[in-house]
C-alpha cells in the first residue's frame, strides 16, 4: 500500500503550453515557488486538459502539490 504524499499548498500563477521533443503540446503550472523535500518547485506538468478539468484549477486557486517519485512535481489537488 502506497502511503499518500503529504505535498506543499501553494498558489497556481498561471499556465503555459509547452512543446516537448515529441511535437507533443503539454500544459504546464507556473506556481508560487515553494520548497518540496529541499527542492524549489515553481513548475508543474498537468498533462492535458482534462486534467486541468477533472481537478477543477483555475488562476489564483491553492492547489497541494507533491513530487511524484520524488523528482517530478505533480498536483494533487485543488485546496479551497
Amino acid at each position: 500500500l502506497k502511503e499518500i504524499q503529504e505535498g506543499v499548498i501553494t498558489t497556481l500563477l498561471n499556465v503555459e503550453w509547452q512543446t516537448g521533443g515529441s511535437g507533443k503540446i503539454t500544459p504546464v503550472a507556473i506556481l508560487e515557488p515553494v520548497d518540496i523535500e529541499g527542492a524549489i518547485v515553481a513548475r508543474a506538468t498537468l498533462n492535458n486538459i482534462a486534467y486541468i478539468e477533472a481537478l477543477d484549477l483555475e488562476i489564483g486557486c491553492q492547489v497541494r502539490v507533491i513530487r511524484s517519485g520524488e523528482i517530478i512535481p505533480k498536483i494533487v489537488e485543488r485546496v479551497d
